[in-house]
């Protein structure tokens, strides 16, 4: 939906020009006597890619890359720069070939910044280069065909951030050597960055490994001679294929495209996420097939004998014969120790091997792979081995063949609809699937188990936080408190729920005197821990709308976000009726608190209103996109947003927040609660939330922090023109800067003003569909080319608010803080 990086119609003359005088052969080629310089673009033969010169945008400015970009779609994107590690600091860049017979990249000073570094020993014939349309440049000795050993260096061996059809990642086993991608630092900025996504064999049997520097952070799981048995079904048989091939030392895995209507590109982005993308030629668009990670696809999410699922919450549960290590963790959302067994195997005749389907494979680390022997030989194998807790085919072609077998623990295992590989594992007799063949018993047993596991986790809550408690207060009455870490229960590693005790918070706040602010579920107020550290205290009322399940949502959710523009949860307590939530406490408050105060936002310049709107943006795109879980936040507002000392914002209140699969992208809600102004149509009247229901309120809040106008506001200047309606007038009478705040429209660009404007106007579209993500949100906002599309009508909706919302000649006439609607009444029932 959103253009970027065009290129003008200047360069485009400039180039034709260029290749009538340089070449008297095809288009498409560089030979001894010609050269591609700045300015000059250079096409593959069917016009597919381009070789051109180009500037990436950001915030860096004269840096310069030689690069390979596709023609298909307006984004143009990047598929491989040449001197990503040294850019040019200005517009002299040629490309030409040496005397040597390397193809290099130079400045006007004639300093090199690239080369194909050739071997002095090839011929000194004449040699040319050709941009392919695979995207593919190669040199070879001129006059030889592409397939013929003329082939002297080729881009598909220095292999970037993309993965294009026909090109390979590859792994030597006996040099180690591997071809691999490489995430760029940041969008602009394609030196390598820490991501790597390479073809691994360490344990025999290829799989593809994201890399988070030295440390694994997602697998494809192993190649079985069909397909990766943790990758889900693309649904895209009719156009590409995948294979996996071994030749001599070297295994490489490859895509191939079949027939011409679409085309395929892998791309590890520069936050470490590997995407496959399909052009489909009748429609003209890229559509997106697959990411990871995602949040159960990241690695070992739910630990030992755990697998995972997308599409639930708690989105780990442990295979059949065994159970939670930690129950009261694993019930929110806390999975990493995984689960331990009910009942040890004996290690004999009494043993049984249980089949497992729409699962993917174990990892690797503790399995054996023989090639030679079949399923059952397997069986047997496992069978005589004490160690041993499942086994699988090695290879499911013909029916299948060779063995891998497990010792320990299974690790790294996320539900599967289809496109699985069935295993076997061990189980003791009396944890075998003896139901199976009768439903009634099976479903009496399944609702046991749920039963059970209810009780057990609700017990187990009570009992932990009961330990806790007395266990802290034993510490305060026995004197043994020396500092506030003793009074936190740590939640690193072992995933334990950050307590306080109710007397900690009473002394920190005074008794609960020092109030900084209320919301529809309670208070907040400031407090100081002994140390000095400086905390806000959110205390629910006994009258909260929130409940337990509210209070244990917000509590699972921030603990697992780390962002700089997300609160961050210090710990919490539980007494009584007591919900109590400890966050760092923030020193400016709430940006409602600024933007609609006459005195107050005269402190925020245009470059610190940007700084807090980017900040913002960063932080969504970070719970849609970047994030462990995939988050919509649902509440977003203005009061909801916080400001450091620095002014950083950081988005708050996650009590209503709801957790995504990472392939569902809507869903529907009969209990919507939100607030007046900032709630998007199809969410506030069909209870449908998706990731452009935050997109939506994101907008409302870059056009209140532009004009310093509530949303909620209706005007006297003209009949139910609140805040949306009356920013789309003005930009249909093309007089838009008129709705900035009148403390910063005098002191900055119009050309930005516009453009942040016309990002408001585009989120608040009434159609989700219209709206862009989050993703490309921050990339307008971050580059000054991109091109924008105009945006259409936004969503007009104006509740009857409950209490009555004060009319105003003003624009900037303040209504209350806490005038919030809950539409439950109105859409119970839909």
């Amino acid at each position: 939906m959103v253009k970027f990086g065009s290129c003008s119609l200047l360069r485009y003359c400039f180039f034709y020009c260029t290749i009538l005088s340089h070449s008297s052969n095809a288009a498409d080629t560089i030979n001894n006597t010609t050269s591609l310089r700045d300015g000059d673009i250079f096409p593959s033969a069917g016009g597919s890619f381009e070789l051109g010169f180009f500037d990436l945008g950001g915030v860096f400015t004269n840096r310069t890359y030689l690069c390979i970009r596709s023609t298909r779609g307006q984004e143009r994107h990047v598929v491989w720069v040449a001197n990503r590690r040294r850019p040019l600091s200005d517009s002299t860049g040629v490309l030409n070939f040496q005397p040597d017979g390397n193809l290099v990249v130079l400045n006007g000073a004639g300093d090199v910044f690239w080369s194909t570094m050739l071997s002095p020993n090839y011929s000194n014939g004449e040699r040319s280069a050709q941009l392919l349309d695979t995207g593919n440049l190669v040199v070879r000795e001129a006059g030889d065909d592409i397939d013929l050993p003329g082939l002297l260096w080729q881009s598909f061996d220095e292999p970037g951030d993309t993965l294009l059809p026909t090109m390979k990642l590859l792994v030597n086993s006996r040099t180690g050597a591997s071809r691999h991608l490489t995430s760029w630092t940041s969008d602009n900025d394609p030196s390598p960055g820490n991501y790597s996504y390479k073809l691994d064999i360490s344990n025999t049997l290829p799989r593809l490994v994201l890399w988070d520097g030295s440390t694994i952070k997602f697998t494809t799981g192993l190649w079985n001679g069909i397909r990766f048995t943790g990758l889900p079904p693309m649904n895209a048989n009719d156009f590409f294929t995948s294979t996996v091939v071994h030749s001599g030392d070297e295994t490489y895995y490859t895509d191939g495209m079949i027939g011409n209507s679409s085309f395929l590109r892998v791309w590890l982005d520069p936050s470490g996420r590997i995407q496959r993308f399909l052009w489909r030629e009748e429609t003209r668009t890229w559509s997106t097939m697959w990411m990871a990670p995602t949040s159960c696809n990241q690695f070992a999410i739910c630990g030992s004998f755990g697998t995972c699922a997308e599409d639930v919450f708690p989105p780990c549960d442990c295979l059949r014969g065994f159970r939670p290590r930690f129950p009261v963790e694993w019930s929110v959302g806390q999975g990493t120790e995984g689960c331990v067994r009910t009942t040890n195997f004996s290690c004999g005749s009494d043993d049984a091997f249980r089949r497992v389907v729409q699962v993917k494979l174990p990892e690797m680390d503790n399995a054996t792979v023989e090639m030679d022997m079949t399923l059952e030989g397997c069986r047997k194998k496992c069978a005589r081995d004490c160690s041993c807790t499942a086994f699988a085919s090695a290879d499911v072609r013909e029916g299948g063949r060779g063995c891998i077998t497990w010792s320990g623990a299974l690790m790294d295992m996320r539900n599967l609809s289809s496109n699985s590989q069935e295993f076997y594992l061990r189980l003791a007799a009396s944890d075998t699937d003896s139901v199976a063949s009768d439903p009634e018993k099976r479903k009496s047993k399944q609702l046991a188990i749920v039963a059970s596991i209810s009780v057990t986790s609700g017990v187990s809550f009570l009992v932990l936080c009961g330990f806790c408690m007395r266990k802290l207060m034993s510490k305060s009455k026995a004197g043994a408190r020396k500092n506030d870490k003793s009074k936190l229960v740590d939640h690193g590693e072992d995933g334990e729920l950050p307590l306080f005790d109710i007397e900690t918070i009473t002394s920190a706040t005074h008794n609960f005197n020092d109030k900084i602010g209320e919301g529809g579920f309670g208070v907040v107020y400031k407090g100081v821990l002994e140390s000095g550290k400086q905390i806000a205290v959110k205390r629910l009322s006994s009258t909260s709308l929130q409940g337990i399940h509210e209070f244990m949502n917000e509590v699972k959710l921030i603990a697992k976000l780390q962002h700089k523009n997300l609160i961050r949860l210090l710990g919490c307590c539980t007494h009584g009726n007591e919900k109590i939530l400890i966050f760092d406490y923030m020193q400016k408050k709430s940006l409602d608190l600024f933007i609609f105060d006459e005195t107050r936002r005269a402190q925020l310049s245009w470059r610190l209103r940007l700084d807090i709107i980017l900040g913002i943006a960063r932080g969504l795109l970070y719970l849609h996109h970047d994030s462990r879980l995939k988050i919509i936040h649902r509440d977003l507002k203005a009061s909801n947003v916080l400001l450091d000392e620095a002014w950083n914002p950081k988005i708050s209140d996650f009590g209503t927040a709801r957790i995504f699969g990472a392939n569902q992208h809507a869903d529907n809600t009969k209990r919507v609660i939100g607030t007046y102004g900032y709630m998007s149509p199809e969410y506030a009247i069909n209870g449908i939330i998706s990731i452009k229901s935050d997109v939506f309120s994101f907008g409302v809040i870059a056009l209140e922090v532009l004009s310093g106008v509530r949303s909620r506001g209706i005007y006297e200047v003209e009949p139910h023109l609140n805040l949306l309606s009356l920013a789309w007038k003005l930009w249909q009478e093309g007089n838009c800067l008129e709705l900035l705040d009148h403390m910063v429209a005098s002191s900055s660009h119009e050309s930005e003003l516009t453009r942040c404007i016309q990002v408001g106007l585009l989120c608040v579209q009434e159609h989700a569909r219209d709206r862009p993500t989050m993703c490309e949100v921050v990339t307008i906002l971050c580059s000054e080319s991109s091109s924008l599309p105009h945006p259409k009508k936004p969503g007009f909706l104006v509740f009857s608010s409950p209490t009555s919302t004060k009319s105003s000649s003003s624009r900037n006439q303040e209504s209350p803080s806490t005038n919030e609607l809950t539409y439950t009444s109105i859409l119970e029932g839909r």
